[in-house]
């Protein structure tokens, strides 16, 4: 019960337009505050004419780096018995794409500040930071929470029931491995709205407002993504148990027919994103950017690309070199168990197949 390759094909074009479409989004992102800024670095007149171009073509070269998964993704299309792949290739191009995208821009802004406008590289005299706790109920819909529950409880007591209902008793990874990871996904964005409350960090007083309301509503988007993903395994969970049951002569259509429904809400939720994204463009422009102290010495702490720092309270450190990840956070050492439990879990799945 494999994706159909043509499905595959379709799904992958369209995959490629959203790319060609963030990649030249990702192209004017360094002047969307205008040609005196370079992302948010305050640039002197002549930074584009001289070592900004530069600057700006390595950026723009440092984009097309994930273009490089493209090979084994065709040929995982293409070549049928590792067509079961093409899907993880995907998603793990979809992560190194917003990875090497969050690096480069770091990369690109500490390049670029060598030229810029020496007042606007003074650190303001003054900080503000939100004291009101951030609570995972508070970003909650108890009618969603509700809604994903009983789709998960009833997908799985259907499954349940057929187990042992079944005669002949087919093999216990094969009926509830898809099931299985799909909570286990569920479970990780759970991990991933906690890990998008945690992060704080301070913001200058004098547009104390401004940043404030970007970030919010930046939260609220990354935690909706969450939602999003967690709706979308727990219905792929309940399709399985319905596929499970399904006749062999009508797999294949009703497979079709989930994989055509699919396609037209990628699409739509494509196009809700995009609209979601611009809004957000134009809350984060209000905010002009200044530089902030480092409070912490985060530059002489961090060590690219991972740390160790149990002084300092955040998940992520922004040393000389780029962002670091600080191994001595709790949500460091929760996110590694996790990734080590999907390791395990996939190795079963396998071994089942």
């Amino acid at each position: 019960m494999h994706m159909p390759n043509e499905y595959t094909t379709v799904f992958y074009i369209f995959f490629w337009i959203v790319r060609i479409r963030g990649c030249i989004r990702r192209a004017r992102q360094p002047l969307l505050r205008g040609p005196e800024w370079f992302f948010n670095v305050h640039v002197q007149s002549n930074f584009y004419t001289g070592a900004g171009k530069r600057i700006l073509h390595r950026y723009w070269m440092r984009m097309l780096i994930p273009f490089v998964l493209d090979i084994p993704i065709t040929m995982a299309i293409f070549i049928p018995r590792y067509l079961e792949y093409a899907a993880l290739l995907l998603i793990a191009q979809a992560i190194w794409i917003h990875v090497n995208h969050v690096y480069s821009v770091d990369k690109a802004e500490r390049e670029a500040r060598p030229n810029a406008v020496a007042e606007a590289e003074q650190p303001v005299a003054s900080v503000a930071s939100s004291l009101t706790p951030r609570r995972l109920s508070d970003y909650t819909n108890p009618k969603v929470e509700w809604a994903l529950a009983l789709l998960n409880v009833v997908a799985l007591a259907w499954l349940v029931r057929y187990y042992f209902a079944d005669p002949l008793h087919q093999n216990w990874r094969v009926m509830f491995g898809v099931p299985a990871f799909y909570l286990y996904v569920q479970v990780g964005m759970l991990f991933v709205k906690r890990v998008v409350l945690a992060w704080r960090t301070p913001v200058p007083q004098a547009q104390a407002a401004g940043y404030m309301e970007a970030r919010e509503e930046t939260r609220k988007y990354y935690l909706q993504m969450c939602d999003w993903s967690r709706a979308a395994a727990a219905a792929g969970i309940l399709f399985w148990s319905i596929l499970i049951m399904t006749t062999p002569a009508r797999v294949d259509h009703l497979l079709k027919i989930w994989l055509a429904v699919w396609f037209l809400i990628s699409v739509v939720g494509t196009v809700l994103v995009e609209i979601k994204r611009q809004q957000l463009v134009k809350v984060s422009l209000r905010a002009r950017p200044v530089k902030m102290p480092d409070l912490l010495q985060q530059s002489e702490l961090a060590r690219w690309p991972v740390c160790y720092q149990p002084t300092a309270p955040m998940l992520i450190l922004k040393g000389a070199r780029g962002y670091s990840l600080n191994l001595a956070n709790t949500l460091a050492h929760l996110g590694a168990a996790y990734l080590a439990g999907l390791a395990v879990l996939i190795v079963l799945l396998q071994m089942g197949h």
